[in-house]
Formats: C-alpha cells, structure tokens, sequence
C-alpha cells in the first residue's frame, strides 16, 4: 500500500477527473428532467385535446411518469448485474472446491 504522499500529481488528476464526472452526472440528471417535462407537457396536451382533462393535472403525471419509469428500469438492471457479479464471485470462489463438468463449443476447432 502506498501513503498519502506518493504520486500527488496523479491523485491530483483522479479528483479532478472524479469531479468533472459527478458534475456531468447532474447535468445529465437534469438534462433527463428536462425531456420529461417536455414529454410531459406533449402527452398531456395530446390526453387535455382527446379526454377534455385538467392539463396540469395530467402535466404533473405523465412527467412524473416519464422521469420515474425509466429510472426504476435503470435501477432494477444495475440491481441484476449487481447480483450477476456477485454470483459470478461467488462460484469463482468455490470453483476449486467443486468438480464442474462444462460442455465447451470449441467451433469446430
């Protein structure tokens, strides 16, 4: 392990970088809320000209719809690969320990 005074320029360099990165995480966060309420300002003026509903009403949740439902579908496949990764982990673990027999497709070769 290397102390705190080791390689300042490249420590210097990774925060720099680690900030520019968050920085970019919130502009893309707002840059995505930003299309949602424009998604649903269009939604809900298409649902105010068939249905005759409250647009501000139907603005506030088909927003909050377009932000939402993307963002749990995000959120449930970083959950998977999570458990992938930890899966794949755990059976590197006791790979040793186990006879596994695999069928290989090796192409022909």
């Amino acid at each position: 392990m290397t102390n705190g005074d080791s390689h300042p320029e490249t420590r210097r360099m990774m925060v720099t970088a680690i900030r520019r990165l968050n920085a970019l995480e919130y502009v893309i966060l707002g840059a995505a809320m930003v299309l949602a309420l424009l998604a649903g300002a269009l939604a809900a003026w298409m649902v105010q000209n068939l249905t005759g509903a409250s647009f501000r009403t139907a603005w506030a949740v088909l927003s909050l719809l377009f932000f939402v439902v993307p963002g749990l579908i995000v959120l449930r496949r970083e959950r998977l690969a999570e458990r992938v990764r930890k899966g794949a982990a755990d059976t590197a673990v006791t790979a040793g320990k186990e006879d596994i027999t695999e069928m290989r497709d090796h192409g022909g070769r």
